[in-house]
């Protein structure tokens, strides 16, 4: 198992207009949305801070390398719907 942080910085004030669940959430179930079983994704955590999110994705992997790449694409495939909720990754 392998651990991944991902941060993601908040491009503006949080979900759209209307919406009334919180970031976090949102994020997580777009995550879940787009992984695909042979990913190996075994948990996900979302933590708040002040910058934005901080996602730690625990990977069923047997290289650091490979995990990182695994997560690498399913926040390629995640890009565009998290910035329909104002959210831009920054850093993995």
């Amino acid at each position: 198992m392998r651990i991944v942080l991902a941060l993601l910085e908040v491009s503006g004030v949080g979900p759209p207009a209307g919406s009334p669940e919180p970031a976090g959430p949102v994020v997580e179930d777009l995550i879940w949305a787009h992984t695909r079983p042979c990913e190996g994704l075994e948990h996900l955590t979302v933590r708040l801070t002040a910058e934005g999110m901080e996602l730690y994705f625990f990977v069923r992997s047997d290289s650091e390398a490979a995990a990182f790449a695994t997560v690498r694409a399913l926040l390629e495939r995640v890009r565009e719907p998290l910035s329909r909720h104002g959210l831009a990754l920054i850093h993995h």
